[in-house]
């Protein structure tokens, strides 16, 4: 029996033993990642085992196999996350709205996901228990949404600036009361660009609010007024009461920012595709996930590449409390390793209408307890985990 022959015969027999009762999980062996026959080819602008042949017919089948399973396993870890029988459920579905785009709040006390559609600049409210839909009721209208944070009874929403006479900037929804309120909306009276994502850190008895800024308004709007700032990681003190850009442009365009449970480690996501920017030298910029760690006074230092996406780029980010670190991209929900290995994907191919090949691809999602919550723009699915991957008092609900 050949080497390969021998990994899928592992492979199958890891199936028919987990998934006794509903073959959902392919198991696709972690060393396809790095080594395949002579000869293989790749498609960049496809995912990985839908754009990859090799001229072998059992690893090829395995591929194919996987293509179309709702889960990917490259690893055990990311079979112990599903648990034997995962539960999917596809709780509503409009063919013609993204309305299930971006954001994927957690909001413990209530009990739901809050999220943020692509087009139609809505914050909607999915409860956990019921499965209702409906706009969120705020206080005041939330003007153009994008993503979102809960921390300490509040959830922070990015919103970008249009092309009339609002500025962008950062709000605060109390949980309980739905109140709005502004939190940032200007460097010393300069607009920011598109604010995308926020995630805040702690160290003692201070607070820390990270967000990316990015051209991203001008998606939405044209006619835009001349930017004003450069794309960087912000930190906004909120002890101190100051704002500060601690990362520049000349490191990243930034999209999706999370921090690691133990407040250590802060992760931005570049958003730049390989077949946007060029291949090998020809861009600094990529599809990266960076890692900075946070010092004694929690600024981002000793810049490090976590990871790179394989199709498109790495979008919405969040972690867990065992530290692994989960992103949004073109091939589906990717969930790693604090090491950068990629354990598994939920495959957007199975979760996404018209395959994942037309319209948005996925940008965010929710971890809730065990359950995830997955935005597939214009179909919102649940996942029913096998564990508590972010717990109701942990740090990093997000």
């Amino acid at each position: 029996m050949g080497r390969y022959t021998q990994l899928l015969f592992s492979a199958l027999f890891f199936q028919a033993q987990a998934q006794p009762k509903n073959a959902s999980t392919v198991l696709v062996p972690y060393e396809y990642t790095y080594l395949l026959p002579s000869g293989y080819s790749g498609d960049l602008n496809l995912t990985f085992v839908n754009g990859t042949k090799t001229g072998n017919d059992t690893i090829d089948s395995l591929l194919h196999s996987a293509s179309q399973a709702p889960f990917i396993a490259y690893d055990q870890e990311f079979s112990d996350i599903l648990g034997a029988n995962p539960a999917t459920q596809l709780i509503e579905q409009r063919p013609s709205d993204d309305f299930a785009y971006e954001a994927g709040v957690w909001v413990p006390e209530r009990n739901e996901v809050w999220f943020t559609s692509a087009w139609s600049h809505t914050i909607y409210s999915f409860n956990l228990a019921t499965h209702f839909v409906a706009p969120l009721n705020t206080s005041e209208r939330v003007i153009d949404p994008n993503g979102g944070y809960y921390f300490e009874g509040k959830v922070y929403f990015a919103t970008y600036r249009n092309n009339a006479s609002y500025a962008g900037g950062i709000v605060s929804v109390d949980a309980n009361t739905l109140q709005v309120e502004p939190v940032v909306n200007s460097y010393f009276g300069l607009r920011f660009n598109g604010i995308d994502d926020i995630a805040w850190a702690t160290q003692g008895n201070n607070r820390y609010m990270f967000f990316t800024d990015l051209e991203y308004a001008y998606l939405h709007y044209t006619n835009l007024p001349t930017t004003q700032v450069p794309a960087n990681v912000w930190r906004w003190d909120a002890t101190a009461q100051v704002l500060l850009p601690v990362i520049g442009r000349g490191e990243i365009n930034p999209n999706g920012v999370r921090v690691s449970p133990d407040q250590r480690t802060l992760y931005v996501t570049d958003n730049d595709a390989t077949n946007v920017v060029g291949a090998a030298s020809a861009s600094w910029l990529g599809p990266y996930i960076y890692a900075w760690d946070l010092n004694e006074n929690m600024f981002p230092v000793n810049k490090r590449l976590f990871a790179m996406a394989r199709q498109g780029i790495a979008d919405g980010i969040h972690v867990d409390d065992a530290g692994r670190v989960w992103t949004g991209e073109y091939e589906g929900v990717v969930v790693r390793s604090p090491q950068g290995k990629v354990l598994g994907v939920f495959n957007s191919q199975y979760f996404q209408e018209n395959k994942g090949v037309d319209g948005l691809p996925i940008a965010n999602f929710a971890l809730a307890g065990d359950t995830l919550v997955f935005l597939s723009t214009t179909r919102l699915w649940t996942i029913k985990l096998g564990q508590t991957v972010v717990s109701s008092s942990s740090t990093v609900v997000n």
